[in-house]
């Protein structure tokens, strides 16, 4: 009987030990538990350019025109409807960043067609565009650097442009009347400061 008791305490010591290993293993897989979250909000920058066919320095006259359709009227220095062979008028046309939408700086170039000129006195006239000051242009000294690239910046400071039309010096009597209308496009892509 002894030896009962005693394989029977054994096996009581066996289950107690493994109550405790069990107990012992419970309490290892408990832990403390802790998560991270991280969480941004994005939000599209705003973008768009203003063109004025006026004195730049005037915060009226800026405007859109997005398309042909609603092209600025250019003021040139000279009553461009009284052209002679030969003659050379200019009108300043600026740009700039929108104060309201300028998350960006803005590189502009001439559009895919820089100058459509559409009449039937298309064939005598020709274009350019140079960078100028509001003043020389009106002055009709517009010096002699060609527009091909500008970067407006994203304060808004104005980039005045210089478009001029001639006639040309052999063009016929015939001309005479004649019309032509020319529209100037200007493609713009934000750009970082």
């Amino acid at each position: 009987m002894g030896r009962r008791l005693s394989r029977r305490g054994t096996v009581r010591a066996i289950l107690a030990g493994g109550l405790v290993l069990g107990v012992g293993a419970a309490i290892t897989l408990a832990a403390w538990n802790d998560s991270e979250f991280a969480t941004g909000t994005f939000t599209a920058g705003s973008f768009n350019i203003q063109g004025s066919a006026g004195d730049p320095t005037s915060d009226t006259g800026w405007a859109d025109h997005a398309t042909s359709d609603d092209a600025a009227t250019l003021d040139f220095t000279v009553n461009a409807s009284e052209l002679t062979p030969g003659d050379t008028v200019y009108a300043p046309f600026s740009l700039r960043v929108d104060p309201t939408k300028n998350s960006y700086d803005a590189a502009v170039v001439p559009g895919a067609t820089p100058v459509a000129v559409t009449g039937a006195l298309a064939t005598y006239l020709t274009t350019a565009t140079y960078v100028s000051t509001y003043e020389d242009c009106v002055a009709g000294t517009p010096g002699s650097t060609t527009f091909t690239t500008a970067t407006l910046t994203s304060d808004s400071t104005p980039q005045t442009l210089c478009l001029a039309v001639t006639m040309s010096s052999s063009a016929p009597t015939t001309a005479q009347g004649g019309s032509a209308t020319a529209v100037w496009e200007f493609d713009a892509t934000s750009a970082t400061s």
